[in-house]
């Protein structure tokens, strides 16, 4: 067998037989005339091109005796060289085998490969591809050559060696590895620091994964760098990225009762297609459109914390930020999530410095701006119903008035009150073009057909302006992840297991018993009569949403409580007795999510812990009145 013959042109001229280096093919024309066949090996080459090409100016006879020397030389170093040049008295053509690899074919290999992962949504084999291409991109295409031939070829390889880091650099923030990142940017800015989008990445990357300060340092590097070798200064897209993450603020711990600070937040875990649809989301505000992003889940399932995750994707690249949030107990107050966005710091300088026309609607729902300086005549209330242009276009400006792009995040906007709705309809189309993400957090299992934010949702789907994400459980390996974050060390399988099972999958519960001590899962979970395994917060949750129902859906969710998890409609409906009143609670039950359809007259609770909760909720002389009747009931 032959041994195989490997040869890099990317970086570094190399040719090695079967991992040694072959000696003797010095840097010149003898190394751009191998070159050139093997970038050109699918045909053919005339000996009077090849002639031209490397000897434009000799005439004709010493063109080709040149050519017919170098050839000679060619076969005296190259090994079995008969194997892989074939000559005649017209032609030239390097003759590959499949013992022989070239870098460059290699590259071209894997790029074509991950353009078809790409198109297949297969991630992994994109990821792996690009890698595998970046690993071989070494640097330029045979740097000593300065041939005329060979600098279109070269340019291109660069900028496709651009496009693979890039690729992977964007795969990689997608799936939030930030370090792994970091590592190409930089391995690409050794090749050529000089490049101002790589330095605007490494920037930014470097302030997503905490390094504000390292941030800062890559700018001044990359001003460095341009000052001492071209004598210019940095272009304006990395001033303006400079300038936000320099302004940005430290990300302060968030307060809790008693002046003590929360602990930091878990890495997200799973997430990655909705993580995904986030960022292209963020990705077509910041093309120039308002864009709207609304994430649903039943209670617990992580909404709240994805959104956060990209507020904080944002606001370590300094972009403008608000956030708010909207509450059941405190009756929908008109206007609360704006007032709150307009008192936030990303906006509070705008709001200061608006025409007195505008400030002067403004002052409706933020009363302090009257003391600031002398204005118009006040108002002190909202305007009538039909008479809220002039009042929708202030609030629009206020907001709209903030450096772009920037980001607004509502959570709970189940509980968001009707003025606020339409005035973020109004602000949908007051300026189509304006870079902004309004981002919101909903139930969905709260939000009925006729909920006022369905006629939000219907305009924004008809206008394009709508990403619609519906987060599901975590996974058991998902789970068994977030578990050994939250607990610091990992878990084994059968802990793991039993977690799986008493949570199912559900972020809240998975984090609240990991720090009340029950990682593992209690052994009497499963028994709504035993020790309850759930913490204050999760049973207060879950007690939320049952007091959200109808009173006889509550009746009869705990009712089928005590049958068990799974129960019949026929023996329900003896146990609470009207046929009538079982059918519009199973309906309720099933639209709020507490319970699922699992054949012809089968249901069961979506959760172990929701039939707990009801199962809990009921008083003991009224459990022991239904134990009674269930043990009655035939089978």
């Amino acid at each position: 067998m032959t041994a195989p013959l490997q040869i890099r042109l990317l970086g570094q001229f190399q040719l090695s037989v079967d991992g040694e280096s072959v000696p003797g093919l010095p840097a010149g024309r003898l190394q751009s005339l191998l070159a050139y066949l093997l970038l050109n090996a699918d045909a053919p080459q005339s000996r009077a091109h090849l002639s031209f090409t490397f000897w434009p100016d000799a005439s004709e006879a010493n063109a080709r005796n040149n050519l017919r020397q170098l050839l000679h030389q060619l076969r005296q170093t190259l090994p079995q060289a008969d194997r892989y040049l074939r000559t005649d008295a017209s032609s030239v053509q390097w003759v590959p085998d499949s013992t022989t690899t070239l870098d460059v074919v290699s590259f071209e290999r894997a790029i074509v490969e991950a353009e078809k992962a790409a198109r297949a949504g297969d991630i992994e084999r994109r990821r792996t591809s690009l890698e595998r291409a970046v690993v071989l991109c070494r640097g330029a295409l045979l740097p000593s050559c300065y041939d005329d031939w060979i600098a279109p070829r070269r340019e291109g390889l660069v900028r496709r060696c651009k496009e693979a880091v890039a690729g992977l650099v964007s795969l990689l923030e997608e799936q939030r590895e930030y370090p792994e990142a970091i590592r190409q940017v930089r391995h690409w800015l050794e090749h050529d620091a000089l490049d101002e989008e790589a330095n605007r990445w490494l920037m930014r990357l470097l302030a997503l994964s905490g390094d504000r300060a390292g941030a800062l340092q890559a700018y001044r590097q990359c001003a460095d760098a341009l000052d001492r070798e071209l004598g210019v200064e940095p272009s304006a897209p990395t001033v303006r990225l400079h300038e936000r993450i320099r302004d940005a603020e430290a990300e302060p711990s968030a307060p809790r009762a008693g002046g003590e600070t929360s602990p930091p937040a878990a890495s997200l875990v799973g997430r990655h297609a909705e993580w995904a649809k986030l960022r292209a989301a963020w990705q077509r505000v910041v093309q120039g459109q308002v864009g709207f992003t609304l994430i649903t889940g039943v209670a617990g399932i992580g909404k709240s914390r994805l959104a956060e995750e990209l507020l904080t994707w944002a606001q370590r690249q300094g972009v403008a930020t608000a956030r708010t949030r909207s509450y059941a107990a405190e009756g929908r107050l008109s206007f609360a999530p704006v007032s709150e966005w307009l008192r936030s710091d990303a906006f509070a300088p705008q709001v200061a410095r608006l025409e007195d026309l505008w400030r002067a609607e403004v002052a409706r729902i933020l009363p302090e701006l009257r003391t600031t300086r002398p204005g118009p005549t006040w108002s002190t209330t909202l305007p009538e119903y039909g008479d809220r242009q002039r009042f929708f276009e202030g609030l629009a400006k206020a907001v709209l008035g903030a450096p772009q792009p920037f980001l607004l995040l509502i959570d709970d906007l189940q509980w968001c009150d009707r003025e606020t709705l339409e005035w973020l309809h109004f602000l949908s189309r007051f300026e189509p073009s304006a870079r902004l993400l309004v981002l919101g957090t909903a139930r969905e299992e709260e939000l009925d057909p006729s909920h006022p934010l369905q006629a939000l949702l219907w305009h924004l789907r008809s206008g394009g302006q709508l990403t619609e994400i519906s987060l599901e459980a975590l996974d058991a390996a998902e789970t068994a992840q977030l578990a050994g974050q939250i607990g610091n060390r990992a878990l084994d399988t059968v802990a793991a297991t039993r977690l799986y099972r008493a949570t199912e999958g559900n972020p809240l519960f998975i984090v609240e018993m990991v720090r009340a001590g029950n990682g593992g899962g209690a052994a009497g979970s499963s028994d709504p009569g035993g020790p309850s395994d759930l913490s204050p917060r999760a049973h207060a949750v879950i007690a939320g949403r049952l007091a959200q129902l109808s009173e006889h859906a509550r009746e009869t969710a705990a009712t089928a409580a005590v049958i068990g998890r799974a129960f019949d409609l026929e023996i329900l409906t003896r146990l609470v007795g009207d046929e009538e009143v079982v059918t519009q609670a199973l309906d309720e039950l099933w639209r709020k999510r507490i319970i699922r359809e699992q054949g012809p007259n089968a249901y069961d609770f979506t959760h172990d812990k929701l039939r707990e909760v009801a199962y809990g909720e009921t008083s003991a002389p009224q459990r022991r009145r239904l134990h009674r009747r269930v043990r009655r009931e035939p089978g």
